[in-house]
């Protein structure tokens, strides 16, 4: 029971930010504030790589009963919730290059 909670909170708190990521971006985007999707990308490579870890030990059921003394069958919207950050990520770096500024 302990694991399915934490299992569906952890996605719940990586979703909810995803989105928040997402349209923060599109704002920054709009308003030609590219570089501040480089913090975006950093706090996002961030959580990713603690999901995609998350992920790993949840897909394993030894270690789930090692850490949480209980059991859940992993869902495959993890996985395309942390392909989607990557993607996200992968966006945000492209996008929040600023063109230089030509000397005088």
């Amino acid at each position: 029971m302990v694991s399915t909670f934490i299992y569906w909170a952890v996605f719940a708190a990586l979703a909810a930010w995803g989105l928040w990521s997402l349209v923060f971006s599109c704002v920054y985007l709009s308003n030609h504030e590219n570089g501040n999707l480089w913090f975006f990308a950093i706090i996002n490579a961030i959580l990713g790589l603690l999901g995609w870890l998350f992920a790993w030990i949840m897909s394993n059921t030894a270690w789930q009963q090692y850490w949480f003394a209980s059991q859940v069958q992993p869902s495959a919207w993890f996985t395309y919730l942390l392909i989607g950050y990557l993607v996200l990520i992968v966006l945000q770096v492209i996008l929040g290059r600023e063109k230089k500024v030509q000397a005088a």
